[in-house]
């Protein structure tokens, strides 16, 4: 049995009970305030310097994982390491981060399941036949174009049980492209200011 057959299960079980739902509610909202309130009041891209890789992979991991609401810093962080670290390396170490924090999106959905599903079954069955007609490219363009907001994807992927390994890895390639426009950004910009 996998994890993600076992947490299934185990939410099924235990939705249907108005506090099970409220206290995930609750969870989710207080994860995304203390991840809003770190990534406002603690998050410094000149602190990220001396950290290098594992900086830049934390700061990622922490501005993906808030659902809904952006935090500020990814991108401006990526600029600026790739002004002095290797590209490359940079490109997929923010990738990495930034795939693991968003797979938050993703356990949302799969853990309110039934939850979304009642309240919005109109909108609810469009996302899923949309889901299940367009799968990983839907997942990699959400997670490519700054544009889109790419948590409703993933609690879309996480409600319609969209399989976990496919989520990652569309996300990661997704992201792959997005941080090397970021990083490459910074590269280019340190050779026409040496002062970066």
């Amino acid at each position: 049995m996998s994890l993600q057959t076992l947490i299934v299960q185990v939410t099924e079980a235990y939705q249907s009970r108005r506090s099970v739902r409220a206290a995930l509610v609750a969870i989710i909202v207080a994860f995304s305030a203390l991840s809003i309130w770190f990534g406002y009041t603690r998050l410094d891209v000149e602190a990220a310097r001396p950290h290098g890789y594992l900086g830049i992979f934390f700061i990622n991991l922490i501005t993906c994982a808030t659902i809904l609401v952006p935090v500020p810093g990814g991108a401006a962080v990526n600029v600026a390491a790739g002004t002095w670290m290797n590209p490359l390396a940079v490109t997929f170490v923010a990738a990495s981060g930034s795939t693991i924090g968003e797979l938050t999106s993703y356990l949302a959905g799969s853990l309110g399941h039934k939850f979304l599903a009642a309240g919005y079954s109109k909108r609810y069955a469009q996302a899923e036949r949309w889901m299940h007609r367009y799968g990983a490219f839907a997942v990699f363009l959400f997670a490519l174009l700054p544009m889109l907001v790419y948590d409703l994807i993933g609690l879309i992927a996480g409600s319609t049980r969209y399989q976990l390994w496919k989520f990652i890895g569309a996300t990661f390639a997704g992201r792959v492209l997005r941080h090397a426009v970021q990083v490459y950004v910074g590269y280019s910009l340190a050779g026409f200011f040496p002062l970066f």
